[in-house]
C-alpha cells in the first residue's frame, strides 16, 4: 500500500521514524549520508568527501546551518521555508529505489519518490537527482543534531535572509 499523500490522513513528509539513509549525487557523483531525528524533525546531511560539511535543516522552521568541519572551522546560517507541511501532489508512478517501493509525486515544483512512510529516496530539483542507495529505520543520536550553546553562527556568504538562533 502506498502513502495517501494528505497530511490530514497521517502521513507525514519525512515519516514519523528516525532514519538513516546513504544517497548519491547524480550518476556517480557525491556521496551524502541523510539522518533524520523525527522527533524535532531535523535533517542532517553530511557529505561523505572528507570535507567535513553537514548541513542541518529544521523541515519545521526552515531553518538551516552548513557546520564546516563541525562547526569547528565555522557555522553559516540562514532562514528558509519550512518543507514540513507542503502540499504533495502524487503521481501514478512507481518504482524500486534501494530496496524500497515508493511512488513519484511533486512538492514545490521538485518531483520526490516517496517511500510508503514518506521518506524521499528521490530527489529532482535543479537537474541533478539525489538517490537513496541505502535506508535503515533507527533511532539516530539526538547530539547530532545539535550545536553548541555559545555557537557563533555567521550569515551564509551572500545571502540577505536572517540568521537561525541558538539553541538550533
Amino acid at each position: 500500500m502506498l502513502p495517501a499523500f494528505a497530511q490530514g490522513s497521517g502521513f507525514t513528509l519525512f515519516g514519523n521514524r528516525d532514519f538513516e539513509m546513504d544517497g548519491v549525487q547524480g550518476d556517480g557523483g557525491k556521496m551524502m549520508r541523510m539522518r533524520y531525528l523525527a522527533e524535532r524533525r531535523i535533517l542532517r546531511i553530511e557529505a561523505l568527501d572528507g570535507s567535513g560539511q553537514v548541513m542541518l535543516r529544521d523541515l519545521a522552521k526552515g531553518d538551516v546551518l552548513i557546520l564546516v568541519q563541525e562547526g569547528r572551522q565555522g557555522i553559516y546560517g540562514s532562514r528558509g521555508r519550512p518543507i514540513i507541511g507542503m502540499a504533495i501532489v502524487p503521481g501514478e508512478a512507481t518504482r524500486e529505489v534501494a530496496g524500497e517501493t515508493c511512488r513519484e509525486a511533486r512538492v514545490n515544483g521538485a518531483t520526490i519518490c516517496l517511500s510508503v512512510d514518506g521518506i524521499p529516496l528521490v530527489t529532482e530539483e535543479g537537474g541533478t537527482p539525489i538517490r537513496a542507495i541505502r535506508l535503515l529505520r533507527q533511532a539516530q543520536n539526538p547530539a547530532l543534531f545539535t550545536v553548541p550553546k555559545d555557537a557563533k553562527i555567521q550569515p551564509m556568504p551572500g545571502s540577505n535572509a536572517p540568521v537561525p538562533g541558538v539553541p538550533f
